[in-house]
This record gives structure tokens, sequence and C-alpha cells, in this order.
């Protein structure tokens, strides 16, 4: 395998004015795009998160121009936390940059993806972002009061959601209610738990590659490397 571009330093600028520190790489010829939202802030969130560096580097090795970005107040970025309402013009801003790697070829796969309080961000945002093919929910937070009712509304793009089950903040049963509710909306949802694993996938952080990789086969089309370690798919 060829070795990937290296990482590219980057500003990001918002419709109100904040500047957004960011990372991306972007191969000669992209399969796809992806936009990594990172966890909630002010409790430590940034870009450099284990869960969202992974989610990065798995689809940056499948070939996407990815990027990964502080949301404002968070790290080098510019302004204040926006309690996730202000946030959403963070995803606008790395949104529309990552479309300009795809301009001349609109069949390659656009995806959106966070972790945490970025699950909550980025998939509110995607869900009104036509241009976005394909959302990614990891550890969705149903026990934090956020509202995911948008993500049993019928959409016809592929939810893919993964969660531990010993997730403090996305109980099993929640996790496995709010499948079955977006199934039956006619979604087409991919579901997957990690046994045992915590919020924060600690000492399984080899099992949410797999489970990453695997997604990212998916969305490509192709087909994903057997199974080494054991995960519920719902």
């Amino acid at each position: 395998m060829a070795r990937p571009p290296d990482d590219e330093e980057l500003y990001l600028d918002t419709v109100d004015g904040v500047r957004l520190e960011a990372l991306q790489v972007v191969p000669p010829e992209p399969s796809g795009t992806l936009v990594a939202c990172h966890p909630h802030p002010l409790f430590g969130g940034t870009m450099t998160n284990k869960v969202i560096h992974s989610l990065y580097k798995v689809f940056r090795d499948a070939g996407f121009a990815s990027l990964r970005f502080n949301f404002r107040g968070a790290g080098e970025s510019s302004g204040s936390h926006g309690h996730g309402v202000l946030e959403e013009q963070d995803v606008a801003a790395a949104w529309q940059h990552q479309l300009t790697f795809l301009r001349d070829d609109e069949t390659c796969p656009r995806v959106l993806g966070g972790f945490s309080f970025g699950s909550v961000v980025g998939l509110r945002y995607a869900s009104r972002c036509a241009p976005c093919t394909h959302r990614v929910g990891i550890g969705i937070p149903l026990q934090r009061g956020h509202d995911f009712s948008f993500l049993t509304d019928p959409d016809p793009r592929p939810l893919f959601l993964l969660a531990g089950t010993r997730d403090e903040f996305c109980p099993e049963d929640d996790f496995r209610q709010l499948v079955d509710e977006a199934r039956g909306a006619g979604n087409k949802v991919h579901a997957s738990l990690v046994p045992e694993a915590n919020h924060f996938f600690d000492r399984l952080g080899h099992v949410l590659r797999q489970e990453m990789e695997h997604i990212a086969c998916q969305i490509l089309g192709q087909e994903p490397s057997p199974t080494t370690y054991p995960v519920v798919r719902l």
C-alpha cells in the first residue's frame, strides 16, 4: 500500500467570522470525502481525540480526502462554545471546503461523521445537507438530552451507527430502540455494538478500527475483511 500524503494544516472561515484550525489529507485522486467532528470541547474534546483520529486515519487510508477540525473555542480555533447550535456553522465551513475536491465527480461518496457531541452536530447538519451521501455516528449521546428524532425521519441515505455495550452516554437498550425506529421509518441503517466498550472505547481501539474499516469498505462498495474481533451487528 502506498504511503498516504502527510497531513496539511489549514484554517477555515465560518460565515460568522470564526476561524477554525483544521488538518486535512488529500490524495491525488480521492475516492470520496470525509468531514470528522470531534467530541464536546468543554470536556476536553478536540480533533486529536483518539476516536476521531482513528476515523480520520481509516478513511485517509481508504483514499478519502479527509478533514478534521477544531470546533470554535477548541484548540487554536477562535470564538467560543456555541452550545451545539453555532457549531453547525463550523461543520458547514468544513463541508463546503471538502466539496471542492469532488466538483467534477458527483458519484464519489461524501461522508459526514462524528463522535459523541460531534455526532449530534454533524448528523443534525447532515440531515439538512443534500450533498451528503453517507452519515456516520459513533457513541451518539442519547442520555445527554439531545434530540435525535431527525434520525427516525424517512431518509434514503445510509446511516452507520457504532457504540459500545457499556457506553455510559449511549445505553444499549436506547441504542437498539433508535435503530429499530429508524429502520421502521424505512431507513437503511448499519448498526454495530462493541462488547464491553465504554464511551471512549478504552483498551478496545483495535475493535473500533476494525469497525471503521468495515464502514469505509461498505461505503466504497468493497468486500470488508473478515471480522477478527467480536462485535454485534444489529
